[in-house]
C-alpha cells in the first residue's frame, strides 16, 4: 500500500506537467484550427534558451524564468502565427498538419545548430530549489515537482476562464467557427490568433523548464519526444475541453508511473523497459480508437488552393522514358559520392511514392513510412536474407521482396482496419503512434525473443548487432550489385510505379478514390463501400513502402535501428512530399531529390568549398554547411503556405510556355543533348554542364514569352479579385477605399424631345 501511495503521487506530479504541455495543444487547435505539432520543438528552445540564461549566463532563476516564459516565448509564438501559420488559411488539412512538422524540424534542427553543432556538448538542467524535497505519503517529493503541479491547476483555471468567460476567448474560438462571419461582426481574428500561439508558446516554455531537469543531459530530439507524450492527453480532451485534458493527463502519469511500480522499474523482462517508453504511444493510439468520433458531414466540398492536373497516359509514357533517359546520362557524368547522392534521392522518391497514392489521391495520412520498410527489413531478414541472424546472402531475392510487400499490405491492412472511423488529423496521428509503438517494441529489440508456435520453440533475431546488412539484387541474370546498375533499377521501378499510379488514378476505382477524399458522406450515400476502398488504398500503399524500404536498405547496404525508424525521419519525408506535391508522381521524385540534395549534397558541396578555401572554411562548412544540414529541409516545408501545389506544379507551370512552341523546345532539347555529349567527351566541366543547365531552364522559357508574345496572351491578363470579397478575403487597404469612394456625376444635358404632330 505504501508502494501505491509512493507511485501515486510521483504519476499525480508527471501528469501535471503533461497537463500543461496538453493545454497549450487545446488552446492552439481549439482558437486557430491548427494543431500544433511543433509544441515539443518550441518547449525545447525555451528550455535551452532558460538553460542559457540560468546556467550559461549565470541570471537568477526567476529572472530567468521570467524572460523565458515573459517574453521569449510569446514572441516565438507571435513571430510563428504571423510568418507561418497566418498563410494556411484556405488549405487542406494536409498542409495545416504539414507546416508545424517543418517548424517542429526546423526548431529542433535551429537548437542543434546554435547549441550543439560543435559535437558532444552536456547540457544538465537543474531543478528548482535543487535537491530539497518533502515527504508526501512516504515519497520523497521534490519541490520542482510540487511547482509544477500548482502550475498545472493555476494554468487550467486561467484558461478556463479565459476560453469560456472571457470576450477574448469568445473571438478566440470564433475564429475557427466562422472567420468571414467573425469579421462581418467587427472582430479581429488575425489578433486573436497571435494570442493564441502567443499563450500556447508560454505553455510550452513551461513544460520544458519543468520536464527538462527529469531527462538528465538535455538532448533536442530526446525532449520532443517526451513532450509528444502529452499528445494523448489532448486527443482525449477532444482537443476542445481543458478539465478533460487534465483528467486525461493525470491518468497518463498514473499509467506510467505504475507501470513502473507493477514491472519492477523493468527489471523484470527485457521487452519492460521499451514496453514503458511506448505507454504513451498506446494510450494515444487506443483514445483515438475507442472515443466516439464526429459523423460524416453533408456533402459540402470545401474550397482549397491545392490544385492537382491529372496527366494523359501518353504524357506519363514520355516522361517516364525521359526520366530514364535522363538518369543514363546523368550517372555517365558522375563519380563516386555522386551517384550515391542521386541513387539516395531516387530510393527515397520511390518511398514518397506511397504517399501520393496515400494523401495525394485518397487524402489520407500516413505518418509511419518508415515504419513499414523497417517491417520489410525485418521480414526479408528473417525469412531470406539471414536467417540464422549472422549469415547473409549475396543478393536479394524476388521471393524476399514479394513476401515482404505481402506483410507490408497485411500490416497496412491490420492498421487500417480499426482506423477506418479515423480520417485527417485523428488519422495521422494514430500512424504515428503505431510507428512509435512499433519503433519501441519491436525495432528497438536487441535481445533474441523467443516465440512458441504451435507446441514448437522459436528464436528470432530482430536487431541482433544494432544493424542489418541488404545486399543488392540480382534478378533475371542481370547484376544490380553495382551502384551505376542499382541506381537504373531503382529509376526503372520508379518509372513503372509511376505510370501505374497514373493509370490507377484515371481509372474509374481512382474516380471513385478521389470521389471519397472530396466526400466520403456522398460517395456513401451514392452506394461506394468506404471501408473496402479505403482499406485497398491502405495496403497498397502499405506494400509499396515495403518495396521502397528494402530498395532504400538496399542501397544504404547497413541500416541501424536506432536512426530513421523513430519517427522524425518519417515526419520529414511526409512534409517533403507535400511540399514537392503530394498529388503528383513527379512531385515524389522532387520530393525525394530534394531530400537528398538538402541533407547529402549541399553539405557535401560546402566541405569542398571549405576544404579549397582553407581561410572560409569555418563560414562554409562551420555555419552556412550545418545550416543547410540541420535547417535547410524544414525551411523548404514551412514555404508551402505561399504554394500549397507543391514544387512539381511550379515546375510544370514554368515548362509550360515550352509545350506552345514545340520547334524551340526541340532546339533547345537538342542543345541539352549536345552540351551533355560535350561535357561527357570532357571538353567541359560537369560544374559548366550544371550551370549552363541551370540557366537554361530559368531563361529559356522567358525568352519563348518575349519572342513569340501573341501565343502566351492569355497567361499574361490579369486575374480581377471580385469586389464583395475585399473586407473579407482580405482586409481593405487605401486603394480600396479610394476606388468605391462615390463622386458626383456630372449632369446630363438634356435634348429637347421631339413634337409630335
Amino acid at each position: 500500500m505504501q508502494n501505491f501511495l509512493a507511485y501515486t503521487v510521483l504519476g499525480i506530479c508527471l501528469g501535471s506537467v503533461y497537463a500543461i504541455a496538453a493545454t497549450g495543444l487545446v488552446v492552439t487547435y481549439s482558437t486557430t484550427g491548427v494543431f500544433n505539432v511543433a509544441q515539443g520543438a518550441v518547449a525545447t528552445t525555451c528550455a535551452l534558451i532558460y538553460w542559457q540564461l540560468h546556467i550559461g549566463w549565470h541570471l537568477h532563476a526567476l529572472i530567468a524564468l521570467a524572460i523565458t516564459v515573459l517574453i521569449a516565448a510569446p514572441l516565438l509564438g507571435i513571430a510563428l502565427e504571423v510568418v507561418v501559420m497566418r498563410g494556411l488559411r484556405d488549405t487542406s488539412e494536409v498542409t495545416r498538419l504539414v507546416i508545424p512538422i517543418a517548424v517542429l524540424l526546423a526548431l529542433s534542427g535551429a537548437c542543434t545548430w546554435v547549441w550543439f553543432r560543435g559535437g558532444s556538448r552536456a547540457i544538465v538542467p537543474l531543478k528548482f530549489f535543487g535537491e530539497k524535497n518533502v515527504k508526501v505519503l512516504g515519497q520523497a517529493v521534490y519541490y520542482h515537482q510540487i511547482i509544477g503541479v500548482v502550475i498545472a491547476v493555476v494554468v487550467v483555471v486561467l484558461l478556463y476562464t479565459l476560453l469560456y468567460r472571457s470576450r477574448l476567448g469568445v473571438t478566440m474560438r470564433a475564429t475557427v467557427d466562422d472567420r468571414r462571419l467573425l469579421l462581418l461582426n467587427g472582430g479581429r481574428p488575425d489578433r486573436a490568433a497571435m494570442a493564441s500561439w502567443a499563450i500556447g508558446s508560454m505553455l510550452a516554455a513551461l513544460t520544458g523548464v519543468l520536464i527538462a531537469p527529469q531527462q538528465g543531459a538535455l538532448q533536442v530530439f530526446a525532449l520532443t519526444l517526451l513532450v509528444f507524450d502529452a499528445y494523448p492527453a489532448a486527443v482525449g480532451g477532444r482537443l476542445k475541453s481543458v478539465p478533460h485534458t487534465l483528467v486525461w493527463a493525470l491518468v497518463l502519469g498514473l499509467a506510467r508511473e505504475y507501470f513502473d511500480w507493477i514491472s519492477d522499474a523493468g527489471q523484470r523482462w527485457p521487452l519492460v523497459h521499451n514496453l514503458r517508453n511506448a505507454v504513451p504511444a498506446i494510450m494515444l493510439f487506443a483514445a483515438l480508437i475507442l472515443l466516439p468520433q464526429s459523423r460524416l458531414r453533408g456533402a459540402v466540398v470545401s474550397r482549397t488552393r491545392e490544385r492537382f492536373h491529372v496527366p494523359t497516359t501518353r504524357q506519363a509514357f514520355a516522361w517516364a522514358g525521359i526520366l530514364i533517359a535522363a538518369v543514363a546520362m546523368l550517372q555517365a557524368l558522375m563519380k563516386g559520392a555522386a551517384i550515391i547522392s542521386l541513387a539516395n534521392g531516387m530510393a527515397l522518391s520511390l518511398m514518397a511514392l506511397s504517399l501520393v497514392l496515400l494523401t495525394g489521391y485518397a487524402g489520407e495520412i500516413n505518418l509511419a513510412v518508415y515504419t513499414f520498410a523497417g517491417v520489410a527489413l525485418i521480414v526479408a531478414w528473417q525469412f531470406d536474407v539471414g536467417p540464422d541472424g549472422l549469415a547473409t546472402k549475396e543478393s536479394l531475392s524476388l521471393k524476399a521482396v514479394v513476401l515482404a510487400m505481402a506483410v507490408c499490405a497485411l500490416v497496412g491492412g491490420l492498421i487500417a482496419l480499426p482506423a477506418l472511423r479515423l480520417s485527417g488529423l485523428y488519422l495521422g496521428l494514430a500512424t504515428f503512434a503505431f510507428g512509435i509503438i512499433v519503433y519501441q517494441l519491436v525495432i528497438s529489440q536487441t535481445q533474441p525473443v523467443d516465440i512458441s508456435l504451435f507446441g514448437n520453440q522459436y528464436t528470432v533475431n530482430l536487431f541482433n548487432t544494432g544493424s542489418l546488412t541488404v545486399p543488392r539484387p540480382n534478378w533475371l541474370g542481370i547484376d544490380f550489385r553495382s551502384q551505376r546498375s542499382f541506381l537504373m533499377l531503382l529509376t526503372v521501378m520508379f518509372a513503372v510505379i509511376g505510370i501505374g499510379l497514373v493509370q490507377l488514378r484515371r481509372s474509374p476505382y481512382g474516380r471513385m478514390i478521389v470521389a471519397m477524399k472530396d466526400s466520403p458522406a456522398a460517395s456513401a450515400t451514392l452506394g461506394m463501400n468506404i471501408v473496402r476502398v479505403k482499406l485497398a488504398v491502405f495496403m497498397l500503399s502499405s506494400a509499396i513502402a515495403g518495396l521502397a524500404g528494402l530498395m532504400w536498405a538496399a542501397q544504404m547496404r547497413t541500416v541501424p535501428n536506432n536512426s530513421n525508424f523513430d519517427g522524425f525521419s518519417s515526419l520529414l519525408l511526409f512534409m517533403i512530399a507535400v511540399v514537392g506535391g503530394i498529388g503528383y508522381v513527379s512531385g515524389a521524385l522532387v520530393a525525394g531529390m530534394l531530400l537528398s540534395v538538402l541533407s547529402v549534397a549541399m553539405p557535401d558541396i560546402f566541405e569542398m568549398l571549405g576544404r579549397e578555401l582553407p581561410s572560409l572554411h569555418w563560414l562554409f562548412v562551420g555555419v552556412i554547411g550545418d545550416f543547410t544540414k540541420f535547417v535547410g529541409p524544414a525551411m523548404v516545408g514551412i514555404q508551402l503556405g505561399k504554394n500549397p501545389s507543391g514544387i512539381a506544379q511550379q515546375v510544370m507551370d514554368g515548362f509550360r510556355p515550352l509545350a506552345r512552341v514545340p520547334r524551340g523546345a526541340a532546339c533547345w532539347a537538342a542543345g541539352v543533348v549536345a552540351l551533355w555529349f560535350a561535357t561527357w567527351r570532357g571538353a567541359i566541366s560537369n560544374w559548366t554542364f550544371a550551370l549552363v543547365l541551370i540557366a537554361s531552364v530559368v531563361v529559356v522559357p522567358k525568352l519563348f514569352m518575349r519572342i513569340w508574345p501573341d501565343r502566351f496572351a492569355d497567361m499574361r491578363r490579369p486575374t480581377e479579385e471580385h469586389p464583395d470579397l475585399i473586407g473579407i478575403a482580405r482586409p481593405f487597404t487605401r486603394a480600396d477605399r479610394e476606388r468605391s469612394a462615390v463622386h458626383p456625376r456630372r449632369p446630363r444635358a438634356v435634348r429637347p424631345r421631339a413634337r409630335t404632330a
